[in-house]
C-alpha cells in the first residue's frame, strides 16, 4: 500500500508534543510492514525539505504539493491526521481519504477559555460533516465515536481503533516501592486541569500534613508562567515541583516512580499518558468523563471521580488510594496488564484494515 498522510507538524517539529510522537510511532509500524508512508507537514527552519524518519518519508512543505507527490509515489489512499483546525484533505486530492480523530473538545473548549480561537475551534468541530462527505473517519475511543455520531456522521463510516503505547525496556530494573508523589503530566499546559490539580492536592495536603505528599507536575505551554502564583497563592512552596519541557524519557521515569497518576483534564479523547503509566504499574485517578472512562476501569485499574464533584470528588480518590494499601496494590496490578493489551503493532494493523476497505470502497 502506497499511503499519504497529512498533517501539521512532524515529531521534529520545535512544538512537537504527544500527538506528533504517537503518529510518527502508528505509521512507523505501518511502513516497516512493507507499506510505503509519505508525511506531508509544515516546513521545520533550518531542517530539510525530504527527509526518511524511521520508515517515514517526511515532506516538508508550505504549499500544496499532493499532486506532484501523487505522481511521484502513486497513491492509494490519503489520510489525514485530524488535530485543530482541519486540513481539509477532500479539497486537495480525489483520493479516497480517511479522517484519524485523536480529540474533539465540543463546548469543553469554553472551559479552557472564552476566546477567539475557542470559538474556532468549536465552530470546525460543528463544520465537519459537511468538510468530509466522502471520507472514512477512525476515532481513538468509543467517546469519540459517539462525539462523531452526534455531530451528524454516520456510524457506518466510523471504525474504532485504539492508540498502542511503548514497550517498556527489558532492562530497566522494577521499582520496589512508588514514591510518595503525585504526578500530573500534560504537553499542552491545560490552564483548567493544571488549576483543579492544584486544588485537589491543597485540599489533600491541608487533610494529611503529616503525609509527606508531593505534587510533580510536567508540562511546557502558555499556563507555565502562571504556575509560581498558583503555587504560592495555595500555600503550597516546595511540596509541588514543576519541570517545563522534560523529555520522553524523564516522564517515564517519573510515572514509574509515581505514587499515582492525576489527570484532571476537561477533555480528553484517548488517555495516552493512563496507558503508559499502567505499563509502570502505575494507577489513574481520573474524571469520569471525556476519554478517561474509556481507557480506565473504574475501581479495577484506576479510580474515577464525578465530574459534578470536582475538586471534593478527586481528593476523595487521593484519600481512598492513600488510606486503602491492598486496594492500590490490586490497582497497580491491574493497571499494568491492562496496559499491556495497547501496542503500535495492533493499531497499525487495524489502521491498515481501515485504509484497504476505504480503496476497496471509497
Amino acid at each position: 500500500m502506497k499511503l499519504l498522510v497529512l498533517q501539521r507538524r512532524d515529531s521534529k517539529h520545535p512544538d512537537a508534543g504527544d500527538f506528533e510522537y504517537y503518529s510518527q510511532r502508528i505509521f512507523e509500524n505501518i511502513a516497516s510492514q512493507g507499506n510505503e508512508v509519505v508525511m506531508l507537514v509544515s516546513p521545520i527552519h533550518g531542517a530539510p525539505p525530504r527527509e526518511v524518519l524511521n520508515g517515514v518519508t517526511v515532506v516538508r512543505s508550505g504549499e500544496n504539493p499532493i499532486p506532484q507527490l501523487n505522481k511521484e509515489f502513486h497513491f492509494d489512499v490519503a489520510l489525514e491526521n485530524l488535530a485543530g483546525r482541519p486540513l481539509r484533505i477532500e479539497k486537495k486530492t480525489d483520493l479516497p481519504t480517511v479522517v484519524l480523530v485523536h480529540r474533539l473538545w465540543r463546548t469543553a473548549i469554553f472551559r479552557q477559555s472564552i476566546s477567539l480561537a475557542s470559538l474556532l475551534t468549536w465552530i470546525w468541530e460543528i463544520a465537519l460533516p459537511s468538510l468530509y462527505t466522502r471520507s472514512s473517519f477512525i476515532s481513538v475511543s468509543p467517546t469519540l465515536v459517539q462525539g462523531l455520531i452526534d455531530l451528524g456522521i454516520s456510524r457506518n463510516r466510523i471504525a474504532l481503533v485504539y492508540c498502542g503505547s511503548d514497550l517498556i525496556p527489558e532492562d530497566l530494573p522494577p521499582v520496589s516501592q512508588k514514591e510518595r508523589f503525585f504526578l500530573w503530566s500534560s504537553s499542552q499546559g491545560h490552564g483548567n486541569g493544571l488549576v483543579a490539580a492544584l486544588d485537589a492536592f491543597e485540599v489533600f495536603s491541608r487533610r494529611h500534613p503529616d503525609a509527606g505528599f508531593l505534587l510533580r507536575m510536567t508540562l511546557s505551554g502558555s499556563k507555565l508562567s502562571q504556575l509560581p502564583n498558583e503555587i504560592r497563592r495555595r500555600g503550597l512552596g516546595d511540596r509541588v515541583l514543576v519541570e517545563s519541557n522534560a523529555t520522553r524519557e524523564r516522564k517515564a521515569d517519573l510515572m514509574r516512580r509515581a505514587f499515582c497518576l492525576l489527570q484532571t483534564d476537561y477533555q480528553e479523547g484517548w488517555g495516552f499518558s493512563v496507558i503508559c503509566a499502567g505499563k509502570y504499574g502505575t494507577t489513574t485517578i481520573a474524571p469520569d468523563f471525556s476519554g478517561y472512562k474509556d481507557c480506565i476501569r473504574d475501581g479495577v485499574t484506576g479510580l474515577l471521580y464525578p465530574r459534578s464533584k470536582g475538586v471534593e470528588g478527586c481528593c476523595q480518590q487521593m484519600e481512598r488510594l492513600y488510606e486503602d494499601e491492598k486496594l492500590r496494590e490490586n490497582l497497580q496490578a491491574n493497571a499494568k496488564r491492562y496496559a499491556d493489551c495497547f501496542h503500535w503493532s495492533r493499531t497499525a494493523n487495524e489502521i491498515l484494515a481501515v485504509l484497504q476497505k476505504t480503496i476497496e470502497n471509497p
